[in-house]
């Protein structure tokens, strides 16, 4: 898969308890204008998602989040998506697959990323892995301490401090690209770090500021896998600043990107509400 032209992920969350836009992607016109917004700008991939995994929200049930999904594919099936990569964030492969047929089924030409939060490497990802071997796909591993997919809700309980936070990340991807290369898929991998998921306030700073450590970390073992950076409306931004305000935030947000686009080399993505940021 080729990411060259692609800066970011747009996130349009379909979800009532969404931390982000508090559900307001569900009003037909600002959804409408939202995806009109990213379908017009080539460099962004529409990241959909239809449950949060904010520790507040609880765990949305397989029919329950599918269904979300269909309503999703009636409002969106007028649009053109010209073949472009369309990125589904759910943690259940089961949902991936049904979403990737029903959308590949308007759309025929459609590429399909598995935005994968809870950086679990099962049986049942494997087995939706390899219903999609020799097709355009791609899926992101994101790096957490969750122990199972049904406790990806609680990931603030599953902490490991003992461990530098740098090496571990570096381990971690380090363990899912081998993990891909048994089926032949280590270039359709990409790596987030999982800022927000399962890390302390200290923990995702000291990610921020040691990005290009771990880029050289990652190199130093080969690995030059596309990464993703989700920094959008994180609560340690509101933590380190004291505030709520969106404007305030927005630009913080911008100057850590800058940041982290000047010292490292690798293709980024960053994962973002509003892509016009880039």
């Amino acid at each position: 898969m080729n990411f060259d032209q692609y800066k970011s992920l747009g996130v349009i969350n379909r979800t009532p308890d969404s931390f982000s836009d508090k559900g307001r992607s569900l009003n037909q016109k600002h959804f409408e204008e939202q995806l009109t917004s990213f379908l017009a700008d080539k460099s962004v991939i529409c990241d959909f998602g239809f449950e949060s995994t904010a520790p507040m929200n609880s765990f949305v049930p397989l029919d329950e989040e599918v269904a979300r999904f269909r309503d999703f594919l009636d409002a969106s099936r007028d649009y053109n998506f010209q073949g472009r990569m369309v990125s589904f964030d759910t943690y259940k492969p089961q949902s991936f697959l049904m979403m990737s047929e029903m959308f590949g089924a308007l759309h025929d030409d459609a590429r399909f990323i598995f935005n994968d939060v809870s950086g679990v490497l099962d049986d049942k990802l494997k087995s939706a892995l390899l219903s999609f071997k020799g097709k355009k796909f791609a899926y992101i591993y994101t790096f957490s301490h969750i122990p199972s997919r049904q406790q990806v809700q609680e990931h603030m309980k599953f902490l490991d401090e003992s461990t530098d936070i740098v090496t571990a990340t570096a381990d971690a991807f380090d363990k899912a690209y081998n993990w891909f290369k048994e089926f032949g898929m280590e270039d359709q991998l990409l790596f987030d770090a999982g800022f927000g998921f399962s890390k302390t306030y200290e923990q995702n700073w000291a990610l921020i500021n040691r990005y290009s450590e771990l880029e050289g970390e990652l190199l130093a073992r080969g690995l030059r896998n596309p990464h993703v950076i989700g920094l959008s409306k994180k609560s340690f931004l509101k933590k380190a600043l004291n505030t709520t305000d969106p404007v305030v935030l927005e630009e913080l947000h911008k100057k850590l990107i800058q940041k982290i686009q000047s010292e490292t080399k690798l293709k980024l993505l960053f994962r973002v509400h509003d892509p016009k940021i880039l």
